[in-house]
């Protein structure tokens, strides 16, 4: 199941979730409208010769019904609109500085920042539990760009890293399957359940305190059946509780299991989610937080002790057997070491360090200067060079697998790439990063080194802040020797810093560096590809509740096309039958190929936001033509990888570090 089919799954479950709720309001109406009329009966009142199921108070039973529970679970998505954070912040978990000296903390950044850059997924703001000692984590948020990752301090000091890996593995596979949004959802429906049951105990509790007040029993005549009346909404509000605990251990396990596998996938390395869970097994799982029931749902292990009817999750010997079968056996005739489950499985100490511009594997051959003998391929609007290729004797070669393959989709390679990546920074660099004061000077210095501008520019640009001028200066003199391949990587090890910024704040950052990108009166793809990536996590577009197939959208696709030819090896009499080649299986009706005045990268720009409307099948469709349109000439292009990265992320299609390969043709 690849990634496209894995969000149609989460969004057939919403839409299950969607129908349980409307059933469970529907019975609920039921039970109340009927308690309305027992009690009107018992209390010798008129129920104007209806029935249970339909009498004179069958509307206010209707109205209050919806208003407590619509209610309830509108409080609650009002009180999470900020998503993951508002989570985190409800159990009291504390933010992880990025700076942090503490080892375990330090592991747990790296760790998850590697799943990131691997994964291609925006690394969530995390958090601890500092007074938490049993092992647990969970993902929480409405977006990936907006996602938190919490995870407990006994998962920190109990858990090697490869086991740690196997857990931050397991809860970016929840970030990627689209389970955040749907263990989201199940906190508002839950809580709007649980609002009837509430507002029966409050009217018990109302009921009691007058009673013991001395002038409440001369007044309250009503009390018995006021009552009575509201220990039937308890009654009801908990029965329902208890169904939707039923439809939330279902769905729970279901996505566990899936989401067990998806780790051993990416990671490579089964022993490690495995020692996991054994220690799980061993030291607990369970939470002392006040909201552990809540999160039952959500958390990589049983947050309370649940019977097997309401468990979230599959039993852990069951869990363990699914993605290592011979681990307890090879534990139970083991010696453990240092008092704990030795971890099997490679250590990113273990990996060979290479030269960074093997990091990306298999994204060469690339035009990176190989061959000076040819004529260079043109640059749309002379805003991006790169070395000539040789152009294939065929026009049109086709990806060995179709990148939405790719999309979501971890390998060990990636993963070792990502490890590679961060020992290989420079240390100015690395240490920069751990601020979001340092992060903006990173992209600046990035932006520096990649026009090739003189460290006055930099001061005259910067004449009111000389301290970050200064900054700049010096990252930018650690970046001269950086492969250009590795730069948007690097872009994306700054997103999670810049998300702390305000809204007032990001505007002005984002302000200041198209100012700087337009220093030499021109902008480049990698420039492009920055801004649109920048812009995209720190400020996302609102949501779209339409959607479109992709002939409705077929000039803004044949548009993009048309532009990513340009950046090929195809010559500029063969374009026209590469263009026809590329749409003819895609568009009913192919528009006329635009003519190169056209092709700029500001219309590119306006191209791209259109494909917002795209539903998910036209955005499968659009992320394999793209890939197929610059594999069409048998090489990939810096220029083209980096308008990749930047169309993947417009999409909210999490693209890995890339493998493609040069095609035969």
């Amino acid at each position: 199941m690849d990634f496209f089919s894995r969000q149609y799954s989460a969004r057939r479950t919403t839409f299950r979730l969607v129908v349980y709720f409307i059933i469970a309001v529907v019975l609920i109406f039921v039970a109340v409208n009927a308690l309305l009329y027992i009690t009107a009966v018992a209390t010798t009142h008129e129920p104007g010769g209806g029935t249970f199921l339909w009498h004179i108070w069958t509307p206010q039973a209707l109205l209050g019904t919806l208003m407590l529970v619509g209610g309830g679970s509108l409080l609650e998505w009002l009180r999470l609109r900020e998503g993951g954070k508002a989570v985190a912040e409800m159990l009291g978990a504390r933010r992880v500085d990025f700076a942090t000296r503490i080892p375990v903390e330090r592991q747990f950044l790296n760790v998850t920042e590697e799943m990131a850059i691997a994964s291609g997924v925006p690394l969530p703001m995390l958090y601890v539990l500092d007074h938490e000692m049993a092992i647990n984590a969970f993902v929480a948020g409405y977006s990936a760009q907006q996602s938190v990752m919490v995870v407990t301090q006994g998962a920190l000091e109990q858990l090697s890293r490869d086991e740690l890996q196997g857990v931050i593995g397991h809860e970016f596979s929840h970030i990627l399957n689209g389970d955040m949004r749907i263990n989201m959802r199940l906190l508002a429906i839950l809580a709007g359940i649980l609002a009837i049951g509430q507002a029966g105990g409050f009217l018990m509790r109302s009921v009691t305190d007058t009673n013991h007040h001395p002038r409440g029993r001369s007044r309250n005549n009503g009390a018995p059946a006021a009552f009575f009346f509201g220990l039937g909404l308890w009654l009801i509000g908990y029965i329902g509780l208890f169904f939707g605990r039923l439809i939330k251990a279902a769905v729970s396990r279901e996505r566990e299991k899936l989401a067990d596998a998806a780790s051993v996938q990416f990671t490579r390395n089964p022993d490690g989610l495995a020692g996991a869970l054994y220690k799980v097994s061993r030291t607990g799982s369970r939470l002392a937080n006040l909201h552990a029931e809540e999160m039952s749902h959500m958390c990589f292990g049983e947050s309370l002790n649940f019977g097997q009817l309401f468990a979230t999750h599959p039993p852990i010997e069951e869990r363990i057997k699914a993605i290592a079968p011979t681990f307890l056996t090879r534990v139970k005739y083991r010696q453990p070491t240092q008092g704990g489950v030795h971890s099997v499985g490679s250590d990113a100490e273990s990996i060979e360090t290479t030269d960074s511009t093997a990091l990306l594997t298999g994204l060469t051959p690339l035009a990176t200067g190989q061959s000076s003998s040819r004529e260079p391929a043109p640059a749309i609007d002379k805003v991006y060079e790169f070395e000539a290729v040789a152009i294939p004797s065929a026009p049109i070669a086709v990806p060995v697998a179709p990148i939405s393959a790719r999309v979501g989709a971890i390998g060990v390679d990636d993963l070792h790439s990502a490890q590679r990546l961060h020992q290989n920074l420079p240390v100015e660099v690395s240490r920069a990063l751990q601020t979001t004061t340092g992060a903006k000077a990173v992209l600046f210095a990035l932006i520096a080194h990649h026009q090739e501008v003189d460290a006055q520019t930099i001061r005259e640009f910067f004449s009111e802040q000389k301290t970050f001028a200064a900054w700049v200066e010096q990252l930018w003199t650690q970046l001269q020797a950086l492969d250009q391949r590795l730069a948007l990587p690097v872009v994306e090890l700054s997103l999670p810093r810049l998300s702390l910024l305000d809204a007032e704040d990001a505007k002005n950052f984002l302000v200041s560096l198209r100012r700087f990108v337009l220093l030499n009166d021109q902008v480049s793809v990698f420039e492009f590809s920055l801004l649109r990536i920048i812009e995209q996590h720190i400020q996302p577009a609102s949501a779209v509740f339409r959607s479109h197939p992709i002939d409705k959208l077929a000039q803004p696709v044949a548009h993009l096309v048309a532009t990513l030819l340009q950046y090929g090896a195809h010559p500029p009499e063969q374009r026209a039958q590469v263009y026809q080649q590329l749409l003819l299986p895609i568009l009913k009706v192919v528009p006329p190929m635009p003519t190169e005045e056209l092709l700029t990268l500001r219309e590119l720009d306006r191209t791209l936001r259109q494909f917002r409307y795209l539903n998910p099948e036209a955005r499968r469709t659009l992320i394999n033509l793209a890939a197929a349109t610059i594999q069409s000439d048998g090489i990939l292009h810096i220029a083209e990888y980096e308008l990749l990265r930047a169309i993947a992320a417009l999409l909210s299609c999490p693209l890995p570090l890339l493998q493609l390969k040069q095609v035969a043709a």
